[in-house]
């Protein structure tokens, strides 16, 4: 026979009994045993499971394939396939993805009320632009111009990765400023008037209205107002926001937790 015609997979004929060779042989017969291979394992059997979606065709066990020519057939159309997909490769379009809405335009990035979550106390805008939550109303009296408050204070870089700048409490250095005296940053003055001795009210600065409500960018008037920071890292954290250039504007959103602890007479 010729060797391409030799099958992988032939038709499942039984066996002769040990009995049915005594008898011919009894006879004088020839016995000639065939070989059965019924579903023998073998590479095209796995080519043709991957093309049938990974089961064999029901056919398929009494189909007579070819060795040589399947064989052949599929280490070409393998090989085809290999040296073809650098080429696909090439081809493929890579999806271009939309821009960031931080790449383009974000009109509520700097307002934390467009992610509030269940139970969290709204913010209320000023006229001025600065929002304002009392996290819990003081029992105390009211500060008037010209009065001396201290004030603690946890800062923080809401507008890029949320940044701690600095704890007053950690630092035991809390803010004392005169009251309308100009030595505090505006949102700071405008948020003490409208508190009791003892509240806590959390300011949000949005990053458009850094300058006109907290530091300037010009870094030799910076801190002729506070409250400035005492470390090194507060301060780095700070300036690193207010000096990046390649920021936007509502990556420069402050946030700051603070208390009116004590109204000096």
């Amino acid at each position: 026979r010729a060797a391409h015609a030799t099958p992988f997979f032939v038709p499942q004929v039984p066996l002769p009994r040990d009995h049915e060779h005594a008898d011919a042989r009894a006879r004088g017969d020839p016995v000639r045993v065939r070989r059965v291979r019924a579903h023998a394992p073998s590479r095209v059997e796995a080519w043709i499971r991957e093309d049938a979606g990974g089961e064999v065709p029901e056919n398929h066990h009494h189909a007579c394939v070819c060795a040589d020519d399947t064989a052949s057939t599929s280490r070409r159309a393998h090989l085809a396939s290999v040296a073809l997909a650098p080429l696909a490769a090439a081809l493929v379009v890579t999806a271009v993805p939309p821009p960031a809405l931080a790449d383009t335009e974000c009109t509520e990035c700097s307002n934390s009320n467009s992610s509030l979550a269940p139970g969290d106390v709204p913010f209320q805008q000023s006229v001025s632009g600065a929002r304002f939550a009392d996290l819990r109303v003081g029992d105390g009296a009211k500060p008037l111009p010209g009065q001396t408050v201290v004030i603690e204070w946890v800062g923080y870089t809401a507008g890029y990765q949320a940044k701690k700048i600095e704890n007053s409490r950690e630092t035991d250095t809390p803010f004392v400023f005169v009251v309308g005296a100009g030595t505090a940053i505006p949102a700071f003055e405008e948020a003490v008037l409208e508190m009791k001795q003892g509240g806590f009210r959390r300011i949000e600065i949005p990053g458009e209205l850094e300058e006109k409500l907290a530091y300037s960018r010009d870094k030799s008037q910076r801190y002729t107002v506070g409250p400035e920071p005492s470390t090194f890292g507060g301060k780095r954290t700070l300036d690193f926001v207010l000096d990046n250039k390649t920021l936007k504007d509502f990556n420069r959103t402050l946030l700051f937790d603070i208390r009116l602890s004590n109204i000096r007479k």
